[in-house]
Parts: C-alpha cells; structure tokens; sequence
C-alpha cells in the first residue's frame, strides 16, 4: 500500500502496511450463504486491545474472525451532534442498494450524523417508508 505509514503490530513492533500479515487482516461477513451475503472482504486496523476492536486467533491465522458491528458517539450536550456508523448497511435486504452503503465508511473508521430531535430528522430524511394497517 504505497503512501500508507507503518503502524504499530503485535507486541508493539512496527509492521509494513504492505506485509503479508497487513492484507490478511480484513473482516468479511461470514456466510450461511456466502456468494449472497458475504460482501468483504474490508481492510481492518487495531487488535484486541483496543476501541475498533477486531478478532482473531494465531490458532487459526491473522484473518479476522470478529469485529464491531456498530459504533456510536452519543453527544449528551448536544443529541444532534451524535454520530454513528453500522457495519453493513441501512438495509437489510441482500439485493437492496442501501445493504452494504455504510461499509467503506466503516471499514475507514468514519462515522454518520445521528440526527435526534424532530428538526434535524425532518431535515435528514431522504424517504419515507408508513405502513397503514388495512
């Protein structure tokens, strides 16, 4: 990865973006199935030990077999300054647009407004889905 700085491996020595260890430390979603569902693999930083906090075991190798799958900074002062991110995407649904659209922003550590109070949610909203019983 040209450009990119070393940055601190295990037992605190530092590793070349560009080693093999580095480009095995990616985290996919895992199957039941796999060609449908698993859209990694996506570059992951950090270890165990800190926030961004993926997993693996030197038992089975350095690919990652954990990770967050949402983070949030929750701004008490000011709600609408809270900020989130989820692992895949707004939606749910294999085959919808909006399935993996957050996951780069994940997979870079960058996090999306939160919006709160009834303003900021009326000025954030793209769509709206109401559902009316019959």
């Amino acid at each position: 990865m040209p450009g990119t700085a070393p940055a601190l491996g295990a037992r605190g020595r530092l590793r070349d973006p560009g080693s093999r260890w580095w480009r095995n430390a990616e985290a996919g979603i895992a199957p039941p199935v796999e060609a449908l569902f698993n859209r990694g693999p996506s570059p992951v930083g950090g270890g165990s030990g800190v926030v961004n906090a993926p997993g693996w075991g030197l038992d089975v190798g350095y690919g990652t077999t954990t990770v967050s799958s949402m983070r949030m900074v929750v701004d008490v002062s000011d709600w609408d300054a809270s900020q989130w991110i989820n692992l895949t995407g707004a939606s749910g649904h294999a085959f919808d647009p909006h399935c993996t659209d957050r996951t780069a922003d994940w997979s870079a550590v960058r996090s999306r407004p939160w919006p709160f109070s009834t303003a900021a949610v009326s000025a954030a909203t793209r769509d709206t889905l109401r559902l009316e019983p019959r």
